[in-house]
């Protein structure tokens, strides 16, 4: 066969054994220069794409809860060894364990995960029909926008989430039904992480996975996204932070968070807190947060004090009352 610079070129089909024709269709030369044909552009779902696993809801549910455990008792172990047993003394001397609060936290993941797994499958099932902008191959946006979508990205994520935070926190019935399971653990460890109400864990994590019905996603930014995540929520609750930058939502800024429960509502960033008025600074010392909550190495001892970071703007008061 004669290829678009009228070398010779051979042609390589792989047949999908579900539906018997071909899937992929290279056209490779001696240089091994891929050429596009209409079969190359045949999308499929992101598990069969990326795991050769049926896509299925069975299938689905099983990568989503069983992996999404894995993944996550990997993550909170290995932090919960290092910072609150091997070096202990150093992170958090202060620490013992409280049994009832770790059987619950423990529980709670697993109600939350496979309860996310549950309401992530139909999204995925429109991802598998080809009814989002999901898309595999660099070349068909470019390498300029595998880039600008990430910065797309962690726009449209930051956004959706400190607003679906901000109404966990500000309506009283998403607070008490779906939210303050999260809260029940006011200083945070590693298992806490993703102690959620199910309903809670999908809503929060939902912009990640509903972003590609908004704007073109490559699959494997979309997996770098939703796994990026996890590992961000396991850091920001192990009350250790290494990196204070202050417009980076760190680990400090979340352990305000847990303790006030009214500040401090963003994903990564501050920025929409200190719009909205629900920010407050970690390196300020306020003296009803007792001193063993936030690790704090000399180097980043606090040269301010305060009584409490209550006051201003509360995301806990009702809709409709001033702040």
């Amino acid at each position: 066969m004669v290829g678009p610079s009228g070398r010779t070129v051979r042609a390589t089909a792989h047949t999908s054994k579900k539906s018997g024709i071909p899937w992929i269709l290279a056209l490779t030369g001696p240089d091994h220069s891929l050429y596009k044909t209409a079969e190359a552009d045949i999308k499929r779902p992101v598990i069969a794409h990326l795991l050769g696993l049926p896509d299925t809801p069975g299938f689905m549910f099983l990568v989503f809860a069983g992996g999404g455990m894995l993944y996550f008792f990997l993550l909170a172990s290995v932090a919960y060894y290092l910072y609150f047993k091997k070096f202990r003394a150093r992170f958090h001397p202060d620490y013992e364990l409280d049994p009832k609060e770790m059987k619950s936290a423990l529980k709670w993941v697993v109600i939350g995960i496979m309860g996310s797994a549950v309401f992530m499958i139909p999204i995925h099932m429109l991802i598998a029909g080809d009814h989002s902008k999901m898309y595999y191959d660099v070349s068909e946006y470019g390498w300029a926008w595998l880039f600008g979508q990430v910065v797309a990205l962690l726009i449209f994520t930051e956004t959706l989430i400190y607003w679906t935070h901000y109404a966990f926190h500000r309506v009283p019935w998403l607070w008490k039904h779906v939210h303050e399971r999260h809260h029940k653990y006011k200083v945070p460890q590693p298992y806490s992480a993703l102690s959620f109400n199910p309903a809670d864990a999908f809503l929060q994590a939902v912009p990640h996975h509903i972003a590609a019905f908004f704007f073109p996603i490559h699959a494997w930014v979309y997996v770098a996204s939703v796994t990026f995540v996890t590992l961000w929520a396991v850091c920001i609750h192990d009350r250790v932070s290494f990196f204070r930058w202050p417009w980076l939502n760190y680990t400090d800024h979340h352990t305000l968070h847990h303790w006030y429960s009214d500040f401090n509502l963003g994903q990564y960033f501050t920025f929409w807190d200190r719009l909205v008025g629900t920010y407050r600074s970690p390196v300020i010392d306020y003296e009803d947060v007792p001193e063993h909550i936030i690790y704090r190495p000399k180097s980043a001892t606090p040269s301010v004090r305060a009584p409490t970071a209550l006051g201003g703007r509360s995301a806990n008061r009702p809709l409709g009352l001033s702040g």
